[in-house]
């Protein structure tokens, strides 16, 4: 099938390093290896020149993205909340490039469209009713509500209608958790037309028999027993009540070393919070790393951890933690959500409550004191991933939708047509 893959979003570059362009790559590069044509709409310039999906030639217009900036810049001048300048920005594009992509692609619809739910984003859901073709809504989070919860938001009750209105209308929906698929029976939207599909990763990237030896002389780890982290340093992620664990791993083993990769808007906090603590010294900050670096670095690791906190609804699917399972490291991981589904505690990995410190120390400091426990772990976790949390596997499930979905709306339109047949309203084939 030809397939028409849009993402809106100004915050999520195809070529990035964030969970959500590793998302965008993979997915689009699984569907495209199942056979399907895969086209992408994107305000960014697409992935490398390796990678199958087709950009669609449509550079986001400077003027737009300029005119956004002044206006945040006036705005922030003015001392008032500035992402208006954001919110108009994406609301514009919406409005500018449906055009362009109907004149490019008329003559060549699409069979259908798979659309990343974005923050006023409508892109895929115009098309879709321009074209009479079925649109697919992916959603990895209800934006309006996250933004709302974590950042400024100024045309929160736009965000929310759009919001509404793009799923409702949608032929069927995608969800990366259980749990998300709860919020959005809650706010409205037909379960019926609702499938959870987990995130996952390439195993391939991945190599457990990397000992990562070369890259613990480079970062001076030695020998030592090394903790670590890998992702974005947002607050959610918890690090910060991992390094509190990690104190309490040296009061038992004094050589052992916590590596986190990865930047964000925590960064500096944990630094401060390191040397605050007495511990800079043995805390090791990579900073941001290019994605096709993250598997030489866990395999530096003995443990990877995934503190995440326990929000009000933890409704994630953690890419990290099915790429520390594919590298067949120890994970040691918040008992939230999705991560209690996939892992049983001893038995991929280990488990413990969120926002424990102490529990968390203790965790860590078991698999310390037992390898045999962290190499059976590892092996056992990287098999659960080979099995069932592949983004081939993501792409199959994502695959059956959308042929469901291309299929209903053929049986509907032949039912149509037989029913105007039968009022007369059509002309009775000879």
């Amino acid at each position: 099938m030809n397939i028409l893959y849009v993402c809106s979003d100004f915050g999520i570059r195809p070529q990035g390093v964030k969970g959500a362009s590793i998302h965008l790559r993979s997915i689009t590069r699984a569907l495209s290896d199942l056979g399907h044509c895969v086209s992408l709409l994107s305000p960014h310039p697409a992935p490398d020149s390796g990678h199958p999906v087709i950009p669609l030639p449509i550079a986001c217009d400077d003027v737009l993205v300029e005119a956004a900036g002044r206006l945040r810049h006036w705005l922030k001048g003015h001392h008032f909340s500035h992402s208006a300048g954001h919110e108009l920005r994406d609301l514009s594009y919406n409005m500018w490039v449906v055009d362009r992509a109907c004149a490019l692609l008329d003559d060549q619809v699409p069979d259908a469209i798979v659309e990343r739910l974005s923050l006023f984003g409508s892109v895929g859901m115009e098309l879709a009713e321009r074209w009479n073709c079925p649109h697919i809504v992916e959603v990895n989070a209800l934006l309006s509500r996250e933004a709302a919860q974590y950042r400024d938001l100024e045309m929160g009750s736009l965000a929310c209608e759009i919001e509404q209105r793009v799923l409702n209308s949608s032929d069927a929906v995608t969800v990366v958790s259980r749990e998300l698929s709860d919020e959005l029976t809650g706010i409205g939207v037909d379960g019926g037309k609702i499938h959870v599909v987990p995130n996952g990763t390439d195993v391939d990237l991945f190599d457990p028999k990397d000992d990562g030896k070369s890259l613990r002389r480079q970062l001076g780890l030695g020998n030592a027993f090394v903790v670590g982290f890998a992702g974005s340093l947002k607050a959610w992620h918890g690090v910060d009540v991992l390094v509190t664990a990690f104190k309490e791993v040296l009061k038992d083993e004094p050589r052992s070393m916590l590596l986190i990769v990865g930047t964000g808007p925590m960064e500096d906090l944990l630094r401060t919070q390191a040397m605050g603590m007495g511990i800079g010294e043995s805390v090791v900050f990579t900073g941001g790393v290019e994605h096709a670096l993250i598997p030489t670095y866990l395999s530096a690791m003995d443990v990877a951890v995934a503190p995440f906190l326990d929000i009000d609804s933890f409704y994630f699917s953690p890419i990290k933690l099915f790429e520390y399972m594919a590298a067949g490291v120890c994970v040691i991981a918040s008992e939230l959500g999705q991560i209690a589904d996939v892992i049983e505690d001893g038995h991929e990995g280990l488990l413990c409550p969120a926002n424990d410190a102490t529990a968390l120390a203790m965790a860590m400091n078991r698999a310390r004191q037992y390898p045999e426990l962290r190499s059976r772990l590892g092996a056992a976790a990287r098999s659960l991933v080979e099995r069932k949390y592949t983004w081939r596997a993501a792409a199959r499930k994502t695959s059956d939708i959308v042929e469901h979905a291309v299929q209903g709306r053929t049986s509907r339109a032949r039912s149509s047509k037989a029913c105007s047949i039968a009022r007369g309203e059509g002309s009775v084939p000879k």
